[in-house]
């Protein structure tokens, strides 16, 4: 695998509301996922949510008759969101680069309170085996498969080291991934750019064919 260079990698961004009725709408469901992430997907209510919109209950019932689909909707969201993110590991480029990449965007996108937060409550309603969490679930699942699928290409094309458990690889990787979220989240403070580099060297070491990964400088034999 050849040394890394830096791509051009970002999310994609949803297209502004075309209508004044889309506009309407999206202003309820961003309000929603501020409350989600404040109060959890059962203590957050409708009148909370219509307050956060600034939005009268009768005029919010006309896009969304309940909080359920309210959910339903930041669902589908969130799952065109993630496939469209999961394409950009199919991008042209340096394999283990596209990885970073995305990871560090996903966690850029995740580091405010109110996306990081909504993250979180996403999963303890996963835990919790709830109609919400299977939602989710399915998606994540979606991303699982997408992601495992382009590490089975990449092994046979010889891009990761052939002995690669690529299953082991997943779960450390989307372990890893995911505690950063929370870590962030309770330390603020931390630079991501600290980060990236020691994000590269887990990511070689454990995709990098041998002869390609990098040797931790403490172990490089002396001159």
């Amino acid at each position: 695998m050849s040394q890394s260079t830096a791509l051009e990698i970002a999310f994609p961004v949803p297209p502004p509301p075309a209508t004044a009725q889309e506009q309407r709408r999206q202003q309820v469901l961003d309000a929603a996922r501020v409350c989600f992430a404040r109060s959890g997907f059962h203590s957050a209510s409708m009148h909370q949510i219509c307050a956060e919109a600034q939005m009268s209950p009768g005029a919010l019932y006309r896009y969304f008759p309940s909080k359920d689909s309210i959910i339903e909707a930041i669902a589908e969201e969130e799952r065109v969101m993630a496939a469209a993110c999961t394409q950009l590991l199919f991008e042209p480029g340096d394999l283990v680069e596209r990885i970073v990449q995305v990871g560090v965007e996903y966690l850029k996108h995740t580091r405010d309170r109110a996306t990081g937060g909504l993250t979180i409550e996403i999963w303890s309603e996963s835990i919790r085996n709830t109609a919400v969490g299977q939602r989710f679930c399915e998606i994540e699942a979606d991303i699982h498969a997408s992601f495992r699928k382009l590490l089975l290409d990449a092994r046979q094309r010889g891009e990761i080291d052939p002995d690669a458990d690529i299953d082991a690889a997943l779960t450390l990787i989307f372990a890893l991934a995911d505690g950063l979220v929370l870590h962030l989240q309770l330390h603020p403070k931390i630079s991501i750019d600290t980060i990236e580099p020691q994000l590269r060297k887990f990511v070689q070491g454990l995709l990098a064919p041998k002869g390609d990964a990098q040797v931790p400088s403490a172990r490089r034999p002396e001159v």
